[in-house]
């Protein structure tokens, strides 16, 4: 209720009207020389993580729609992150998120392993709630990024809290382990849901109810399509797209259109030609 409170009272974000989206690479593979040393339980925390093809997917299909910074690879790592993120109006982050249930603050988002000698690329709580945001919504796309340990007086340790305290307005996390596949569907229609004017909470049910429309057998079960939440401010986001999609679009329109009028004018001269004869 006081993070709530906080992000009502502050003045809206100064942002880029823009989206930063990364999909992490968890099969990247080392060099044979790694002078960079991870601590052992960092290089077991990384041994374990799945690699997500749907999750490049999904940032691929931001890009192709809207304008802004969308990495992959050794672009998706922790250094790009901190250096770009206060400058986006949305933060789309498709990757592992590590519930660290007896210390929250340890909880963390895997980035892609680049080796830099300063970042860990788990971004954990700690260093996220440190963070200067101006994101209006941030979309974690990830597992357990809503869940956390309830702390009497504290609430819920999550990620998602440490995106609040840096100043994000808005999050959808989720709640337990998503499926790769159904979370790159509800995203899609997510964006295409916001991007047509609607409000947070009701472009998250719409995307929802949209999935369950084509899902078909085992997918169709609530813990595929559930997990995800909104939290915080529900107000509708502006995104900018990209150009190109509106002027190909328009030219389409414009050659329909033209196409529709020849075909007028022509038909009414094959009639006046039969009326004078």
């Amino acid at each position: 209720a006081t993070l709530w409170k906080e992000n009502r009272e502050s003045s809206k974000p100064k942002s880029n009207g823009q989206i930063l989206a990364m999909a992490a690479n968890y099969e990247i593979k080392k060099g044979v020389v790694d002078s960079i040393k991870r601590l052992p339980s960092d290089h077991m925390l990384r041994s374990v993580l799945e690699p997500l093809p749907a999750a490049r997917q999904e940032v691929e299909t931001l890009q192709k729609s809207f304008n802004g910074f969308f990495g992959f690879d050794n672009q998706a790592t922790e250094r790009v992150f901190k250096e770009k993120a206060g400058a986006y109006t949305v933060i789309h982050l498709a990757m592992h998120g590590l519930l660290d249930s007896k210390r929250p603050v340890l909880s963390s988002l895997a980035f892609t392993e680049d080796h830099n000698p300063t970042e860990t690329n788990f971004l954990q709580a700690h260093e996220i709630s440190k963070m200067r945001l101006n994101a209006e919504l941030v979309v974690l796309s990830a597992c357990e990024t809503g869940y956390g340990k309830f702390e009497a007086g504290n609430g819920i340790a999550s990620l998602a809290r440490a995106f609040m305290y840096a100043g994000s307005a808005s999050l959808v996390v989720s709640l337990w382990q998503v499926n790769d596949f159904a979370t790159a569907e509800i995203m899609k229609h997510f964006y295409s849901n916001l991007a047509g004017g609607m409000k947070k909470d009701e472009a998250l049910r719409q995307a929802k109810l949209t999935y369950i429309e084509y899902a078909e057998g085992i997918a169709m079960h609530p813990a595929f399509w559930s997990p995800f939440i909104q939290i915080g401010n529900t107000d509708s986001v502006k995104i900018s797209r990209k150009q190109g999609n509106t002027f190909y679009w328009g030219a389409v329109l414009a050659i329909i259109v033209g196409l529709s009028g020849f075909g007028l004018l022509w038909r009414r001269k094959q009639q006046n030609r039969r009326t004078e004869a």
